[in-house]
């Protein structure tokens, strides 16, 4: 641990399990921190009602919780805590500002053993979900970072008090990042700082591909794919789709249960579609590969309607075209994302895209090289640098 003190460090609060088969916006930045700075990141905490699902993901919290911080890689650090109540809107005695603050209470005695251990003494605090804003004064720090990634107040699990608590955060953040135009025009009333950061692509590793793997590389052409989480999706459309082209493929690749999941059984009633499950995001670019289309047929929501999709970038990066249900970040890709609001559209678009010029596909893979990952970390840390100079500059105390 020696001059781990005197290290830059990342509290990142909260996401994710660190193992989901899903590699997020989350995994990306954290990673890169990692390359220079030591990072706790913390799992969305557990709670006993979880043990109602019979899954096991309290107990293995509780484990977690006592072995105190693990090391998943070179200066990567993951805590799981666990708390007393489910702040949740499903629970509404639960829902109110109260129950979050005595949660984080709880969480935060974790947090501040696992710091303490690692020798983080005044980290840059890195949010996601906002609900430990509640005690940014009981934590020493040298920034407060709100990455927005998703519209958080619209998950269906959202009391409704979390909007006191995301607001509170909002104006309380050195630096705001938003990653589309829709989420910096829901919050930049209450954050004037605000910045767009949009999603990015590790460009180089879909622009490689291996062979197509053994569960696509015999199925009927054309090959139509979605892969990531399918709790986003519109089963309904992906349905009418599939019967409207019983000729045609369909491949769709991701977690079907936790958090990114979902009840896919209504798929089965058309033989052509494929449901695979999860795959480990290294085998991801050989999927894209097989596909000769990537099809987003998310449902329209307001969860969806803020998103930045990253499998749009990576579909990109591996020269594939894309056809997605019309959400406003698209607007950024200009022609090289079809849009479709129905089966018969979504048919006319991928017709549309199968029968392009080779050429496009070298159009897509610039387009992605002039938006990868790298380049975003390059935006995000001059947005840090800059709002450590403002402190500086203003005489603001960094410990806070």
């Amino acid at each position: 641990m020696s001059g781990a003190s005197r290290q830059r460090a990342f509290l990142c609060l909260y996401s994710e399990p660190w193992e989901t088969p899903l590699r997020t916006s989350k995994h990306h930045l954290m990673r890169h921190f990692a390359r220079t700075s030591r990072v706790l990141y913390v799992e969305m905490p557990a709670h006993p009602a979880m043990a109602l699902a019979g899954d096991g993901r309290l107990r293995r919290a509780l484990r977690r919780t006592a072995a105190g911080p693990r090391e998943v890689g070179d200066n990567i650090f993951v805590l799981s805590p666990v708390v007393p109540l489910p702040y949740h809107a499903r629970a509404p005695l639960f829902s109110g500002l109260w129950a979050n603050r005595l949660n984080q209470r709880v969480a935060f005695r974790s947090i501040r053993r696992a710091l303490a251990r690692l020798g983080m003494e005044r980290p840059v605090l890195w949010f996601y979900f906002p609900q430990g804003a509640v005690l940014l004064d009981d934590l020493p720090h040298a920034l407060v970072c709100y990455h927005v990634v998703d519209d958080y107040l619209a998950f269906s699990g959202s009391p409704r008090s979390l909007s006191t608590v995301e607001r509170a955060l909002l104006t309380r953040a050195d630096v705001v990042i938003a990653s589309s135009e829709r989420l910096v025009d829901l919050k930049g009333p209450l954050a004037p700082r605000i910045r767009l950061v949009r999603h990015g692509v590790d460009a180089a590793s879909f622009r490689r591909a291996g062979p197509a793997p053994g569960d696509v590389a015999g199925l009927r052409r054309p090959v139509l794919g979605y892969f990531g989480a399918l709790h986003k999706l519109d089963l309904g459309l992906c349905l009418a789709l599939a019967r409207k082209r019983a000729k045609w493929s369909f491949v769709f690749v991701g977690p079907v249960t936790g958090s990114q999941g979902a009840d896919v059984a209504v798929l089965s009633a058309a033989p052509n579609i494929h449901v695979l499950g999860p795959k480990p995001y290294e085998e991801i670019p050989a999927y894209l590969a097989a596909m000769d289309v990537a099809i987003m047929p998310f449902a329209v929501t307001p969860l969806t309607m803020a998103m930045s999709p990253i499998k749009v970038y990576e579909a990109l990066a591996a020269g594939k075209p894309a056809v997605s249900t019309p959400i406003p970040e698209l607007a950024h890709f200009g022609p090289l994302v079809r849009t479709a609001t129905d089966a018969d559209g979504f048919v006319d678009a991928v017709e549309a895209a199968l029968s392009e010029p080779a050429a496009w596909a070298d159009r897509r893979r610039r387009f992605a090289e002039n938006n990868t990952w790298e380049r975003r970390f390059d935006e995000i840390e001059a947005l840090l640098a800059e709002a450590l100079e403002r402190k500086r500059r203003t005489g603001g105390d960094l410990g806070r």
